[in-house]
């Protein structure tokens, strides 16, 4: 009997020596199977009910394929048979599958191994690869292989047989786990993205991320379950038989969540049905299961046309959503499209036994799945991109209700809510850094004759004129504010009341020299000088107010410092 340990041995000491070498062997096709070269006949069967004596000799029927489905219906047990000759002694490991059913080996008349148990049993055995060395022999020797099983489903089938050397058979189990190294970084890069846009994009499509999360898991979950190199991690096929059915009735389930999620705005959709289709299979078959009744291999009739069903039908309703312009709709169609075809083919091929050889390209279809992820990313990038256009616009918006509350709409200057805050800031600059502050009172002379003979729209037009001229003489440490009319008022951040006095009489001079639509018009000017820790903003007020009314009662178009004020 072959040591139960035998291949997790080879595959861990060839990966750690071979690795490399054998995989790219493996891509180039070097070591073809010669198996045939010692194998001198066909495959013969038989059947029986429970008697474990080896049938006679001529009763065996011809077989024509290991995976012929159709025999083992009848009977309990199977037998199958075929010959070899010592022609390549080192092709001595059989390699070969079998789905929950018991075996034993026997070689020219010896049972030299035996595994599983020949009894009814409440839970399947699982998926068993098996790896066993011939014994020794010389010229020809029969091998006959004794099958029992409970259900007729796999019975007598092997999933595949092949006589080889140790390190062909290796390089055989990395060929056939190519699709799951394939795809099970891509799945797993997936899985990162999506984390990485719950935790920084949250906004909009947090629950789609967690779906697709939650799908991309239970994929690689899959994946690694359904490879043939997980025996290095544990050789437990009952384990991994259940972890792989479980997880098949996880994946539509899975899956159907994310297009739920896509379409559960569109009323012509009813993804829910759907979604609540594939759980009550998975329950039923849980069910069936824990009473003993093999339901979660045996349900696999229901669950394929189920999924080819129902994802046909989100797809339809993909399609209407696409064509009526959603990105991510159109999107996902691809990888539903490929996980459905792929999904079903593979299913039906290995429960039906549809081909006599094994096919796995489902994880294949996680190449399609990327053209979702990236439209989400693209989704993203707009959105990113309307946020700070309307962000933009927002401040905007902002920017000009706080311009628009502080500012005179006729003139543009600052209007008296601002004056406040103007002398605030600057006694708390004077305060701060000893600088200086000055306050100027400006009001046009016979502004309401303008109005009155003229019409207001003329009216208009000359403040207008009259505060752009102020604005021109000031820089940035001064700031003009309509008091209210025709009355401007000037803070600046100077002390010196010659600067002050010259800064007046400069507007004076500009203001009389110019034309405002036509019309010629003068000013008159108050001017009152900050006194620091002694003085208040209301005291500073009334001075400068005094000091216009004086220029207005001297005889207008004239200045006026406050006749207090500390030169």
């Amino acid at each position: 009997m072959m040591n139960r340990n035998f291949i997790r041995g080879v595959l861990t000491e060839q990966v750690k020596k071979n690795g490399l070498l054998l995989v790219l062997l493996l891509l180039i096709g070097w070591g073809t199977p010669v198996q045939a070269a010692v194998q001198t006949e066909s495959w013969f069967y038989q059947e029986s009910s429970g008697d474990a004596t080896a049938p006679a000799n001529d009763d065996w029927q011809p077989l024509k394929s290991l995976g012929q489905p159709g025999i083992g219906k009848e009977k309990q047990i199977v037998w199958l048979t075929t010959r070899f000759s010592d022609a390549c002694p080192d092709q001595n490991i059989l390699l070969f599958m079998t789905n929950n059913q018991a075996v034993r080996l026997w070689f020219d008349g010896r049972l030299f191994y035996e595994k599983g148990t020949f009894s009814a049993n409440g839970f399947d055995e699982g998926a068993v690869l098996h790896t066993v060395r011939l014994p020794d022999f010389q010229g020809t020797g029969q091998l006959l292989i004794e099958l029992y099983g409970n259900s007729y489903r796999n019975h007598g089938l092997l999933k595949m047989f092949y006589l080889d050397s140790e390190i062909e058979q290796v390089k055989r189990l990395y060929y056939f786990d190519i699709p799951v190294v394939l795809a099970l970084p891509v799945s797993l890069i997936i899985i990162v993205i999506m984390l990485i846009n719950q935790y920084f994009y949250p906004r909009g499509l947090s629950r789609l991320y967690g779906f697709i999360v939650f799908f991309m898991v239970v994929f690689s979950l899959w994946l690694f379950s359904a490879s043939y190199l997980k025996i290095l991690l544990w050789d437990n096929s009952v384990f991994w038989w259940y972890s792989l059915h479980i997880l098949a009735y996880l994946l539509p389930l899975s899956a159907n969540l994310i297009l739920w999620e896509l379409l559960r705005d569109k009323p012509y959709a009813h993804m829910g049905w759907v979604v609540t289709a594939n759980g009550m299979l998975f329950v039923l078959a849980l069910i069936g299961e824990l009473s003993g009744g093999h339901a979660m291999n045996e349900l696999m009739v229901l669950y394929y046309p189920m999924v080819g069903i129902g994802d046909t039908i989100a797809m339809f309703w993909l399609s209407r959503a696409a064509r009526r312009g959603d990105r991510l709709c159109r999107a996902v169609f691809v990888p539903t499209f490929a996980f459905t075809v792929f999904g079903v083919f593979d299913g039906l091929s290995g429960h039906f036994h549809l081909f006599p050889w094994i096919t796995f390209v489902t994880p294949l279809a996680v190449y399609g799945f990327m053209v979702f992820v990236i439209e989400i990313i693209r989704e993203q990038l707009r959105q990113g991109e309307k946020m700070a256009v309307r962000n933009v616009g927002l401040e905007q918006q902002a920017k000009l209700a706080m311009l628009r509350s502080d500012t005179d709409r006729l003139t543009g200057c600052f209007n008296r809510n601002k004056l406040n805050i103007l002398l605030a800031n600057g006694i708390a600059r004077t305060q701060l850094a000893g600088s200086g502050l000055a306050l100027l009172m400006l009001d046009i002379d016979y502004f309401k004759q303008v109005n009155d003979t003229y019409g207001h729209e003329v009216g208009d037009e000359v403040l207008i004129g009259f505060s752009k001229v102020i604005r021109e003489q000031l820089d940035n440490h001064k700031s003009c504010v309509r008091w209210g009319g025709e009355e401007f008022m000037i803070v600046a951040d100077e002390g010196r009341s010659d600067k002050v006095l010259e800064l007046a009489e400069t507007i004076r001079q500009k203001v009389e020299q110019a034309e405002f639509s036509g019309h010629r018009i003068t000013c008159s000017i108050g001017v009152a000088i900050w006194q620091g820790a002694k003085d208040t903003p209301d005291a500073f007020f009334k001075r400068v107010d005094k000091a216009l009314y004086q220029a207005k009662t001297s005889g207008r178009n004239r200045v006026c410092l406050a006749a207090d004020e500390i030169n």
